[in-house]
């Protein structure tokens, strides 16, 4: 009996070690980079946050809305949340219902912690977990993968404009009319709503590739900057935090003087 006993409590312990060598193997080194400016905005209404837990690796930015300061409230509300639901969830198997669930507890907490003035926030977050990748966003927050040179973008922009194009595809309305049109950068969805309707979740996750760049940045970053632009500091063989560096220092020498607040975070899979 006894020596049953042992050889089961052997084999569990070997089933054991080869679970924890197995997810060692795929464990691979993330570098991880940042930056950000306020540009000619009187406050800064963009918050991020990563994380890096035995979990996985989480990065957040979220872009916020609303005059009175409420903007920099909700985009806070918004990266907390995130964070807080990703340190405390036991683990990252059902990711879909970890975006969906942590979007929504967002959504209601700026509902009851904000009110009288109309705010909310874009959220963008990348999830790293046994070297896939996993994002989601709502609003026009960006996350791209740089890949061998190429600029790959990931999410849609939650704009009226992405109607306007659908629109356009469909013979409906000209060109013309979508650059004319003055509400094509208006946000369609948003966090912190009664109408808010789902966060967007790639369905499929991305296997990593040995150099791969992702890429989150709030509008007042690629609408100061060219994806061309980007590519020529994401091709150089330099940290994260370089690059970010780099990047928003193209911004600010441009010196528009409507410059939104920008920023970037920037995750390269070293191994």
């Amino acid at each position: 009996m006894k020596k049953s006993l042992l050889f089961l409590i052997i084999i569990v312990l070997l089933f054991y070690i080869r679970h924890i060598l197995r997810n060692k193997s795929r464990e691979k080194y993330i570098a991880i980079g940042n930056e950000q400016i306020i540009g000619k905005r009187e406050e800064q209404e963009d918050s991020f946050s990563t994380i890096v837990s035995e979990k996985g690796i989480m990065a957040v930015l979220a872009d916020g809305i609303g005059g009175y300061s409420k903007g920099k409230i909700a985009s806070s509300i918004v990266v907390n949340t995130f964070v807080h639901e990703f340190l405390k969830s036991p683990d990252l198997a059902h990711m879909e219902i970890f975006f969906k669930s942590t979007a929504k507890t967002a959504n209601k907490e700026i509902l009851e912690k904000i009110k009288g003035v109309k705010s909310g926030s874009t959220v963008a977050v990348v999830i790293i977990y046994e070297n896939y990748l996993y994002w989601a966003s709502v609003g026009d927050s960006a996350i791209a993968l740089f890949r061998k040179g190429e600029f790959i973008n990931l999410n849609k922009k939650h704009i009226f404009e992405s109607l306007l194009q659908e629109q356009y595809l469909s013979g409906k309305i000209s060109k013309e009319a979508i650059l004319k049109n003055p509400m094509k950068k208006r946000l369609t969805d948003y966090i912190g709503h009664d109408e808010f309707k789902e966060i967007e979740i790639n369905k499929y996750p991305i296997e990593l590739k040995q150099g791969d760049k992702i890429i989150l940045c709030s509008d007042g970053v690629y609408n100061s900057i060219s994806e061309f632009e980007m590519e020529k500091v994401l091709e150089k063989n330099v940290e994260p935090f370089k690059a970010s560096e780099e990047i928003i220092d193209i911004i600010n020498k441009k010196n528009y003087p409507k410059q939104d607040n920008a920023t970037i975070i920037v995750l390269k899979n070293e191994d």
